[in-house]
């Protein structure tokens, strides 16, 4: 199963953003019975940006969102070191 990162870059209306993304994200997963399996990290780049790494399971709550946010497929299942746990 597949990770998806989204990336909200310091050129856009980051903080309002990345807050609207949070907010859809988590009313995918209430709509979706707020299954556990369901996971999302979130890392404040150096470069002044949002990265949000979801989980399959997240991932496949609204494929619309990722379509709206350019969500990008990982290759690999992604290190999480650097990402604190985003409370969905």
């Amino acid at each position: 199963m597949t990770w998806y990162c989204v990336i909200i870059d310091d050129g856009e209306p980051r903080d309002e953003r990345a807050v609207d993304f949070v907010c859809a994200l988590r009313h995918a997963w209430r709509d979706a019975g707020a299954p556990a399996e369901a996971a999302a990290f979130i890392n404040r780049g150096a470069a002044s940006r949002f990265t949000f790494l979801l989980s399959p399971v997240a991932a496949m709550l609204d494929a619309g969102l990722l379509r709206r946010y350019d969500a990008l497929a990982c290759q690999q299942a992604p290190s999480l070191r650097r990402y604190a746990p985003l409370r969905l």
